[in-house]
């Protein structure tokens, strides 16, 4: 812990010179938002997104009873989302593959922010509460359920499975407990209590990992290898829900018309008719959904598609081969 200190200056002495590279990029993002809105700027993208199978009869979400639901911007100012926001990134929004920059209108936040809502309308932040979370690489989730106590089972891809090296390539990979320390939300010995890590593969969940309150996943289930195999995956993780336990996964959103679930091998694209297959499979089995699937486009940020390289001042939708995607996120409860 002595060592703490000296480091942490080096390090912000090593990323000054990559600060001031960031502040000019960032600087220059906003005025090409400002273009965007001023409408100099044409997002040429926007005209392959049709939301009206999303929209119709439904209204903005919010975020004081959070539903099955797609991001918006306007989620980002409602106090508990900020609230919550301030739990995750007590300091900047940082994600495993860079800085989001201003007040952080990055989908992932979102996600991150969202789960921890589901399960806080639930009363699931609390002491004595169990979670799973699959596909858990490097997030934040745990530290934030361990600080209130929850025992988490975090889980992720072996390492020795060649689907995982892209993730281990791009620093989002669970290498052990330590890739979850963040002492800014909780003390390494909590967490070190509370967590515990397993390797499992998402397409064959083991029969021994016992019952839980929470069992969430972010934008993990749509890179299992086929769109069947994601939803599957949604519904096995329902059978490891205590009476009153709630799952929370988020993942992708198509907002380009099309008549089959974009398939893109390693990466699903769903529409909605798909999920709404989903909600009506785990009804039938007697599991509590409500859903609004209504996409925003109100603001500049709603109306951003992001693409590669990302250098982009709002992250909510983005290219995914030739789909327009944004985050969604199910949430499937357990009566009880």
């Amino acid at each position: 812990m002595r060592l703490a200190t000296p480091v942490r200056g080096i390090g912000r002495a090593a990323a000054r010179p990559l600060r001031r590279y960031l502040d000019f990029r960032f600087d220059r993002l906003e005025e090409r938002l400002g273009a965007l809105e001023s409408g100099d700027g044409h997002n040429d993208l926007l005209g392959r997104v049709d939301v009206t199978e999303h929209n119709t009869g439904r209204s903005p979400p919010g975020f004081d009873e959070v539903v099955s639901q797609a991001v918006s911007a306007a989620q980002f100012e409602h106090p508990n989302f900020q609230r919550l926001h301030r739990i995750v990134y007590p300091g900047a929004v940082i994600l495993p593959w860079g800085s989001s920059p201003g007040p952080g209108l990055h989908r992932k936040v979102w996600e991150f922010v969202y789960v921890l809502r589901a399960a806080e309308q639930y009363g699931l932040l609390a002491e004595g509460r169990r979670a799973v979370g699959f596909g858990v690489g490097q997030e934040p989730i745990p530290a934030v359920l361990a600080a209130h106590g929850v025992s988490v089972l975090a889980t992720d891809l072996d390492a020795s499975d060649e689907a995982s090296d892209s993730w281990i390539d791009t620093g989002q990979h669970l290498a052990g407990t330590q890739a979850l320390s963040m002492p800014q939300i909780v003390p390494d010995e909590v967490l070190e209590r509370l967590v515990a890590i397993r390797y499992v593969d998402m397409n064959a969940i083991p029969d021994d990992l016992g019952s839980f309150d929470l069992a969430w996943s972010c934008c993990a289930l749509e890179h299992l290898g086929s769109p069947r195999a994601g939803l599957e995956f949604v519904s096995r993780s329902l059978d490891l829900l205590r009476p009153g336990g709630v799952a929370v996964h988020t993942t992708e959103l198509e907002l380009t018309p099309r008549e089959s679930t974009a398939d893109y091998g390693n990466l699903a694209v769903y529409r909605p008719a798909d999920l709404d297959q989903l909600v009506r499979d785990a009804r039938k089995r007697g599991f509590e959904v409500s859903t609004n699937w209504y996409v925003a486009l109100e603001t500049p940020a709603d109306r951003w598609i992001a693409h590669h390289p990302y250098d982009d001042p709002a992250h909510l939708k983005l290219m995914i081969g030739d789909s327009v995607s944004t985050s969604v996120g199910l949430l499937i409860r357990r009566p009880g």
